[in-house]
């Protein structure tokens, strides 16, 4: 079953310059970029992606209030990706959220290193290069904050079409 979802990749990302490598990794595995745009969030986008009742409730306000400054301080690439079980898929891609733990072959697993215990200690944000939607319903919730629906596009891969040669 085809899925939506949304990926961000964050400001450390963008700085590092990984944006290729990471957007390459999301194509190779048959995955369909469908939407994307660079763009330095406001604080009321990243209050609305970071909601207080999920974010707050579940890690505190110091947490979320460290993740909406880290996520305004640079831009942030977006994307709407499309694919077979495409939530999943992503997160896999992405590794688990606190790098070390990341398994190596993840995004996260070969391009960070940061712990929740160095972000607790320096009072920041976690340095994970990615945001990946959580499940189909989050990630239909965060791609109408991110997007327009007229910027999400429908077109075939060349590996979805047939060719007359």
């Amino acid at each position: 079953m085809l899925e939506n979802t949304l990926v961000l990749l964050k400001p450390d990302a963008v700085r590092r310059a990984l944006i290729g490598e990471i957007i390459s990794r999301l194509e190779r595995t048959g995955l369909k970029i469908i939407a994307m745009k660079m763009v330095k969030p406001t604080p009321q986008l990243a209050g609305e992606h970071y909601s207080y009742d999920d974010i707050a409730v579940r890690h505190g306000e110091d947490v979320r209030n460290r993740l909406i400054k880290f996520i305004t301080s640079d831009p942030v690439v977006a994307m709407v990706v499309e694919g077979v079980s495409a939530v999943e898929v992503v997160r896999k891609l992405a590794g688990s959220t606190e790098p070390k733990s990341a398994l190596p072959g993840t995004i996260r697993g070969d391009f960070c290193h940061h712990t929740f215990a160095l972000s607790t200690e320096k009072e920041e944000s976690i340095r994970n290069v990615i945001h990946a939607s959580a499940s189909v319903e989050e990630a239909e919730k965060e791609i109408g904050l991110w997007f327009n629906s007229d910027e999400v596009t429908e077109y075939k891969r060349s590996d979805q079409v047939e060719h007359f040669f």
